[in-house]
């Protein structure tokens, strides 16, 4: 079966925010964001982010459904402008184990590519996220830091491994 990756628009807003509350739900340690602060689950917002043109969201749908999606955008600070973030990375459990994953991640770091002047891209991924890690790792990212209390829930604490890779590195 091929997989078919889509650049989203500002029409796909509301199945966006659909998996991006399930995605909170499912990995609350892989998000900073918790469902009733998520400015990604605002049906409003998510439709101009989605209109950006230096920040965009590659999704996978299955169906009815979107069962992937990795977000990446250009940091606004003008000093920072050379910098891209890949962002809500995430495969619903069912899909998972099929490179869709790799998939969305890939589509993201070409839209990075894409933009003048950008030469990096850095992410963050949870210490619980394991497989993700070694995704990372796989494409060309190198952790340049820890953050070990990072994200912290109903008492429990959970680290970050802040990774980036130059944009001459391939996968």
């Amino acid at each position: 079966m091929s997989i078919t990756i889509r650049r989203l628009a500002p029409i796909d807003a509301l199945d966006y925010v659909t998996l991006r509350r399930e995605m909170l739900a499912d990995s609350p340690w892989s998000f900073l964001a918790s469902p009733e602060q998520d400015r990604g689950c605002d049906l409003e917002k998510v439709r101009a982010s989605l209109a950006r043109e230096d920040a965009a969201i590659f999704a996978v749908r299955e169906g009815d459904r979107l069962v992937a999606a990795a977000g990446v955008v250009r940091d606004e600070a003008l000093k920072k402008r050379h910098i891209a973030t890949i962002w809500g990375v995430y495969v619903a459990p069912g899909a998972r184990g099929r490179g869709l994953g790799r998939a969305v991640v890939c589509a993201a770091m070409d839209a990075a590519r894409s933009w003048p002047g950008v030469g990096s891209i850095h992410l963050a991924v949870s210490s619980n996220a394991p497989l993700a890690r070694r995704l990372y790792d796989s494409l060309g990212f190198r952790e340049w830091g820890y953050e070990p209390d990072a994200v912290r829930i109903n008492g429990v604490s959970y680290g970050e491994h802040h990774m980036a890779m130059a944009l001459d590195k391939q996968p």
